[in-house]
């Protein structure tokens, strides 16, 4: 294909003669001068933005931005086979060098990208921009502008987009990026870091299994790793609520059906009582959070719970009324804790992930009970929708599914009639979305003193937790047991909190700090103090620790204590860890 970036094209160019010395009498116009450059690591590589922002810009969370020299350019601009504009865009904002900490970050891109964000240093889980604090920052939009695009999903349709999308723009943006910083700087930065959370998750895993000396360190926040099982998860979920929905289905003027009425508000908030009630106390406090996940997943079944303050079952035991949900609810929601299977009951499982060695189990899972299932930041957006919208989830994976995991494509496929017998033999069988993400080797990565980070929201509607967790627990099991693989990955859950921040749950944290000391003091985290203002009883706003797996947070502090305090709080280790040798 003409323009394609290949092997070939890929070479060390030192910075040009000229350019960094400039960084010392004048960064102004040394940042001009990036414009001239001629040669880059990865061709054709054009400069588009040359540009030095002096001090004092603002961001809406107040904090100012340092004076910083911003660059933007574009890798392998083509035309793709399908007719249509494509190319990996990137922007770099470099500080002066009297404010650079010698640090760069490779900031996590999100959905299926297509547009290019600023290259603050911006992660779900960062509270404050790394620009800011004298990071070097690269951004890239994933190989493709949606604005180029008649649809968001149209590069699902050509070949290479998709390389790209996997994992070509990263590799290519972060090669330029160092080479930027070198040039600007006169030096190679001195540690190198990734973050990002989503498809910025799946994209950290990535990097730890195919590029394991770009990064001295990642955050893999909430990973969209394998795409296509998570696909299959959403769709199974939709289809449960769609059923139980009333006749007539309500419509959106596009088409998209209202499936609201399947599971209205006071029937979501009747719900999330109940699970809290059967499980908020299993870890000895009751806070409104569910800290023993294990226990809760055990010993909670909707169908057979009696609400110990009114003795009155949750599945109505006659007709419907508003202190009890319908049979049929409470079948779908079981259904969608349990996962996606077939007619034989058997679980099913995507098949991209399959054509690669040592890839992780590739089940497509269900979502856990757990404290915020129900919230307004749980499963209703993505699987129920509101009065005047449809789930969340038709705009994401479910819009995906005629392009990207059917195959051959076809945009006709409808995902809420995919067949759990008989479709899965159209799945896509080795989409790089998914194969470059689901190994389990990253011993190169280990090697090199490499440390990484995952974190997840147990209410996660999008990716469930329960992926990543069997995820961690295979990596432990190839790493001699839980242990030993800590010393160099960990993963932290948040209870409560849905996809990359939200719920009534501290989602307000800061992972990339404690990598850094990890990386560089070889200070381990043992814990993450997180923070949030959502909870839906006093107190309202909260600190509590983040455990890694498989620790867990158990209130410590007197009887009837103050629960806003993380010192209140103790990780503690279950008696027995799943995977641990």
């Amino acid at each position: 294909m003409a323009g394609l970036v290949t092997s070939a094209s890929i070479a060390v160019v030192a910075p040009q003669a000229g350019l960094a010395a400039n960084t010392q009498r004048d960064p102004v116009a040394a940042c001009a001068n990036l414009a001239n450059i001629t040669e880059f690591p990865v061709t054709p590589t054009q400069i588009t933005l040359a540009q030095f922002n002096p001090a004092g810009t603002t961001l809406a969370n107040r904090i100012r931005l340092p004076a910083h020299c911003q660059v933007q350019g574009v890798i392998n601009r083509r035309i793709g086979a399908d007719g249509l504009q494509y190319g990996d865009m990137f922007e770099v904002r470099l500080p002066t060098p009297d404010d650079w900490n010698g640090r760069f970050m490779l900031q996590g891109g999100g959905g299926t990208e297509g547009s290019l964000p600023p290259a603050f240093g911006y992660d779900a889980g960062t509270l404050s921009p790394t620009l800011a604090h004298g990071w070097a920052v690269a951004t890239q939009n994933g190989g493709h502008q949606n604005s180029d695009l008649p649809f968001p999903n149209a590069f699902y349709l050509e070949p290479q987009a998709v390389i790209d999308h996997a994992y070509r723009s990263i590799d290519v943006t972060t090669q330029t990026a160092k080479f930027l910083v070198n040039t600007y700087y006169g030096q190679k930065p001195d540690h190198s870091y990734f973050a990002g959370c989503s498809t910025g998750g799946r994209q950290g895993m990535v990097l730890s299994q195919h590029f394991p000396d770009y990064f001295d360190g990642i955050v893999a926040g909430d990973p969209v790793f394998d795409l296509e099982a998570i696909a299959l998860s959403e769709a199974w979920s939709v289809q449960h609520i769609e059923a139980i929905t009333p006749n007539p289905i309500g419509k959106l003027p596009n088409g998209d059906p209202i499936l609201y009425p399947a599971f209205p508000g006071p029937d979501q908030d009747l719900f999330q009582s109940a699970i809290l009630a059967a499980c908020d106390h299993l870890d000895g406090a009751v806070d409104g959070v569910i800290d023993n996940l294990a226990a809760c997943q055990a010993t909670f079944d909707p169908a057979s719970f009696i609400f110990p303050s009114t003795g009155r079952p949750l599945q109505c035991t006659g007709a419907k009324t508003a202190t009890c949900l319908a049979p049929a609810q409470i079948d779908a929601i079981k259904k969608i804790n349990q996962g996606p299977r077939n007619s034989l009951g058997q679980t099913v499982g995507s098949l991209a992930g399959a054509v690669i060695k040592d890839h992780a189990d590739n089940s497509a899972r269900g979502y856990v009970y757990d404290g915020g299932y129900m919230a307004h930041s749980g499963l209703p957006p993505r699987k129920i929708g509101t009065p005047v919208s449809t789930p969340g989830d038709f705009l994401l994976a479910l819009g995906q599914f005629p392009y990207a995991w059917i195959s051959p494509p076809d945009p006709s496929f409808n995902p809420l009639r995919f067949n759990f017998d008989t479709d899965v033999t159209r799945l896509n069988k080795q989409s790089p979305v998914v194969t470059y993400s689901t190994s389990l080797d990253i011993a190169k990565f280990k090697q090199r003193h490499g440390k990484i980070i995952w974190y997840h929201g147990v209410s996660d509607p999008g990716p469930p937790a329960v992926g990543t967790i069997e995820y961690y627990k295979e990596l432990a099991a190839r790493n001699d047991g839980l242990q030993a693989t800590m010393s160099f990955a960990r993963l932290f859950l948040i209870p409560n909190m849905g996809h990359c921040g939200g719920g009534p749950a501290t989602d307000k944290f800061d992972p990339l700090t404690p990598l850094v000391d990890w990386v560089e003091h070889d200070v381990a985290p043992d814990t993450i103090i997180a923070s949030g203002t959502n909870f839906t009883t006093a107190p309202t706003t909260r600190s509590r620790p983040l455990c890694p797996y498989p620790e867990e947070a158990r209130y410590i502090g007197p009887a009837g204590g103050d629960l806003s305090i993380a010192t209140n709080y103790q990780c503690v280790k279950p008696h027995r860890a799943d995977g641990d040798n």
